[in-house]
């Protein structure tokens, strides 16, 4: 076979290798996609189910770096908080080394076997139930056809002028060797690929153990980079989960350098040679257990200094204004308490989310200067929010009596409401702060309304006064016929406005009346809401 021939079925396997990757990571990623996002909050309680949780995250997703960007944006959504995320963004790492290990077992009959089984499954999509197991392990298998096809080709290669001398050239030079795998990676995106490529020459005889080992934790650093590159859309606490898996990476070619280093420099290398010895196994495997080995201690090293670790990263990245205001006050993601009990809190974070409502008319005044900024307002809302939902999702799968089902419905409504409120009163901001000076006067009145609307609100929430009610009715009742004389009366003056402003005039008044609209019916939910104690 010429050398053309041998370098295009080596080309050829490392597509099959990359395509069976990315089915596996897809399939496995369907099966268990939703069961495993629902049950990471439930793991991450305690450190050993925190630990199995990653590594069972990173074999599915075949990647540290997905499962750090999974975890870093749970810790936006406010599901989890920086601490518990950390666990499984570094045990995910040992995961996705465990997948390297179907490269170093003579198992390319059982591939050939399997590729054909679960191909006919595929194709005639039988049994319809098991499409995307099928189809997971039918990328498993392409993977190891792919890697065995580019392995064998890679090994007649060597025998190539060209070729030979490369290899040479990388045995000759471990940083070299190192480099390569940083490069590869970083071309690749895919470190866990270049293992798997690294370790199947090495069984083939093309490198030796120095060398493997090199390449392995050079793609462990490279690894690294990418993560960098790419997660650079995280920011504050989420961006926290992100740099521990960026430095994780540092630690454990940190690990292993040292080790190495110390080996080669004190005993001349019979560290490694006595390690070879003892286990009988060839240069590929040796190197998958090394890896195996610092993947397992980094990761156990960082959670035992956790408190320091986090508190690096987050000097590095420390939290958003909005995410210090999303912190939620009463209500946690992992809460055990009686379903009364809360529902009794997600009252009173209810009560906090709308006591913020002001906060978008003073800064319309300019108030609280060097304060959070509407937009961080508006972003804490959704995190908030999304903890009071999922209490009250939690809540429904429970069985409660009829006077707690009767409430939950009703503070559902009420935070439909809210999110209504929220949205409407930044979308005001959004529509009055550029309005042209001429207008302010316009918008002084909606705002003078809306404060003594939002107090009564703010009164009836606190107090449920029987009073407060019939005066919200009663300010509310008709302010979309004073909305309307009021764009009327402005408008009328048509020739002093341009299209802009007229659409600005719009804009505001309507605004404000799903904004009144809003409290009326909020008004009239919490004349239902049973007394609070």
């Amino acid at each position: 076979m010429s050398a053309i021939e041998l370098f295009m079925n080596s080309l050829a396997g490392l597509g099959i290798l990359f395509f069976g990757i990315k089915m596996v990571t897809r399939n496995l990623g369907a099966i268990a996609g939703s069961r495993l996002r629902g049950a990471i909050t439930r793991v991450t309680r305690r450190p050993l189910s925190a630990m199995a949780a990653g590594t069972a995250l990173g074999f599915v997703s075949q990647s540290g770096r997905t499962t750090s960007f999974i975890m870093a944006s749970f810790v936006h959504a406010g599901v989890l908080e920086p601490r518990r995320a950390l666990p499984v963004a570094l045990w995910s790492n040992l995961g996705c080394t465990l997948v390297v290990i179907a490269a170093v077992f003579p198992i390319h009959l059982l591939a050939l076997f399997v590729l054909a089984l679960s191909g006919a499954a595929i194709a005639f999509e039988r049994p319809k139930p098991l499409l995307k197991g099928a189809s997971a392990i039918f990328g498993l298998a392409l993977m190891l056809f792919g890697l065995r096809m580019m392995s064998q080709a890679a090994l007649l290669l060597t025998e190539q002028g060209l070729f030979s001398d490369a290899i040479t050239f990388i045995q000759a030079s471990l940083p070299l060797a190192f480099l390569f795998g940083l490069v590869l990676t970083f071309v690749a995106q895919s470190h866990m690929a270049i293992m798997l490529i690294a370790v199947a020459m090495a069984k083939q005889g093309i490198f030796g153990a120095d060398e493997t080992l090199m390449l392995v934790f050079g793609a462990h650093a490279g690894s690294s980079l990418i993560t960098w590159f790419t997660g650079f859309n995280f920011h504050g606490q989420a961006r926290q989960v992100v740099l521990a898996e960026i430095f994780y990476n540092a630690v454990s070619v940190s690990l292993f350098l040292v080790a190495y280093g110390a080996d080669r420099l004190l005993a001349d290398g019979a560290g490694l040679a006595w390690l070879r010895e003892v286990s009988h196994v060839d240069s590929g495997t040796l190197a998958l257990g090394v890896a195996i080995v610092v993947n397992a201690l980094a990761p156990l090293v960082l959670n035992l200094l956790a408190g320091p670790y986090l508190h690096f990263c987050a000097r590095l990245s420390p939290p958003l204004p909005a995410e210090e205001l999303g912190q939620p006050k009463y209500l946690h993601n992992d809460s055990t308490d009686s379903p009364h009990t809360v529902l009794l809190l997600a009252e009173m974070e209810q009560l906090r989310l709308f006591e913020r409502l002001p906060a978008y008319g003073a800064a319309l005044r300019g108030e609280g200067e060097g304060g959070p900024s509407p937009e961080e307002y508006r972003e804490a809302f959704d995190m908030v929010s999304g903890v009071i939902e999922r209490a009250q999702a939690a809540l429904m799968a429970l069985e409660m009596s009829d006077e707690d089902t009767e409430w939950l419905i009703g503070q559902q409504k009420r935070q439909h409401l809210l999110h209504t409120l929220d949205e409407a009163c930044f979308e005001l901001w959004q529509a009055a702060h550029v309005l042209d000076p001429h207008l302010h006067d316009m918008r002084e009145r909606i705002l003078a309304e809306l404060d003594s609307l939002l107090d009564l609100a703010d009164d009836a929430m606190k107090t449920s006064n029987p009073a407060d009610f019939p005066a919200i009715e009663e300010k509310t009742r008709d302010c979309g016929e004073r909305m309307e004389a009021m764009r009327k009366a402005y408008l009328a003056a048509s020739h002093h406005h341009t299209p802009e402003e007229r659409s600005q005039i719009l804009a505001i008044t309507s605004t404000y009346e799903r904004i009144a609209w809003a409290i009326r019916r909020l008004s009239a939910s919490l004349e239902k809401r049973p007394a609070l104690s």
